[in-house]
């Protein structure tokens, strides 16, 4: 399978190069002065255990596609998804699938709406990497890696495993969900939450838990955050599931947080 990631900013960069590393025929869709970088210096990419990947990257620029890809890794912003749609549809064929890996779930409208719903997978991440100055990926410390990738219907196809296994053998593991829309809602709704509570007290964690109207604000924002996504038809999981709004109130409720 060809598979083209469209950017090779933290997350595009870290996919890809880990796809890269596990032998998969990676292409970077990039800008000039990041193909310049990539070119001097290769891509490098710093892994939370110590580790280091560093490896020459194949790349093009969007008026440079040569032809169609069967997998597109979209690793965007979301405020970039309209540019990134016009960029890589030249390399949309009728074989071809977007895996986007975004933050939010209106990407999945857009994306269905333009492309069509049997060319777009859903995806999710709670990996945590940063693009630093240099040009190299850091990934974080922070050790909540779930990752996810599945039909938007739910069913099982040989597209999902064949891009399970391609991400495994870079070292990345992955789970193929029959709920993934269901996950996405999920890990938006703790997102939700506490970008909401940050954006509104400008405060952190344990400031916030010291304060005396804290810890009620933070229940109010999670009633409501709870309402909307019930509304949508994603209400959070009942247990076994992980408790989001029970982790957001612990993380809220320690004067000591950062």
């Amino acid at each position: 399978m060809r598979y083209l990631v469209l950017g090779a900013g933290a997350l595009g960069g870290y996919f890809g190069g880990m796809l890269v590393k596990g032998g998969a025929d990676v292409t970077f869709l990039v800008r000039p002065k990041r193909a310049e970088q990539l070119g001097k210096d290769g891509l490098i990419v710093k892994l939370q255990d110590g580790g280091e990947l560093r490896t020459k990257v194949r790349t093009v620029q969007q008026d440079q596609l040569d032809g169609t890809y069967d997998v597109i890794l979209l690793c965007c912003k979301a405020y970039d998804l309209d540019g990134a749609m016009d960029a890589l549809a030249p390399a949309i064929s009728d074989r071809s699938v977007i895996l986007p890996v975004l933050n939010g779930v209106r990407h999945i409208d857009v994306l269905t709406a333009r492309f069509g719903q049997a060319r777009v997978l859903g995806g999710l991440t709670t990996i945590n990497t940063a693009l630093m100055p240099d040009g190299t990926i850091q990934q974080s410390q922070i050790r909540i890696n779930l990752n996810a990738i599945g039909e938007l219907d739910g069913r099982s196809s040989d597209r999902c495993a064949a891009i399970k296994a391609a991400l495994e053998a870079g070292g990345i593991p992955v789970q193929i969900s029959d709920t993934i829309v269901a996950m996405m809602w999920a890990k938006f709704f703790g997102f939700v939450i506490s970008a909401t509570v940050a954006t509104l007290t400008r405060s952190r964690a344990g400031a916030i838990a010291a304060s005396a109207s804290g810890p009620s604000f933070v229940s109010n924002v999670i009633e409501e955050c709870t309402r909307a996504v019930t509304a949508a038809g994603y209400p959070p999981a009942p247990p076994p599931a992980p408790d989001t709004a029970g982790m957001m109130r612990g993380m809220f409720s320690q004067p000591g947080s950062t």
